[in-house]
């Protein structure tokens, strides 16, 4: 029997008020994925459905806000215990006078207990060591992640199911 395959998409949202700051969220602690990890916001994709309308999704579902999608950071493909995953992270710019709220999601999935406006892309070193994938492309387009590092490290994390 094969494995279902999902296509996710994760939002770096970032702000024109604070151009240096990109929005982290905290998964709640009995997430089946990745449970308690702050990371970046995700969706999976629906079917027809085109990854900048995903990410404008993730915006709107998860974050009740507003963004326009900026450019897109990377793809990656990770085996988990119960599903296969091919993940893409696209930046998002916040829509002037929307402001991100994850209190208000309206979502049937993962919906975030936290959130916060975060500097240093080295908050979500953790969430990719335990194979976070949306964290591990992100980190490596900063320049903080060896590619080749992460890849082979991520199958089999103990936190990813």
């Amino acid at each position: 029997m094969s494995k279902q395959i999902k296509y996710v998409v994760a939002v770096i949202l970032t702000d024109p008020n604070r151009p240096d700051h990109f929005l982290t969220v905290k998964r709640p602690d009995d997430d089946p994925d990745l449970r308690g990890a702050v990371g970046l916001p995700a969706v999976t994709m629906l079917p027809g459905e085109l990854p900048e309308q995903a990410a404008a999704r993730v915006c709107r579902e998860k974050l009740a806000c507003e963004a326009t999608p900026g450019r897109f950071l990377g793809i990656m493909f990770q085996k988990r215990n119960s599903y296969d995953i091919f993940l893409m992270d696209i930046e998002m710019n916040l829509t002037a006078g929307s402001e991100p709220d994850v209190t208000k999601a309206e979502t049937e999935h993962t919906a975030y207990i936290e959130q916060n406006w975060a500097s240093d892309p080295s908050d979500l070193m953790p969430s990719a060591k335990h194979g976070s994938c949306c964290s591990s492309i992100f980190l490596t387009d900063t320049g903080l992640l060896d590619r080749d590092e992460w890849i082979a490290s991520l199958e089999g994390s103990d936190l990813v199911a």
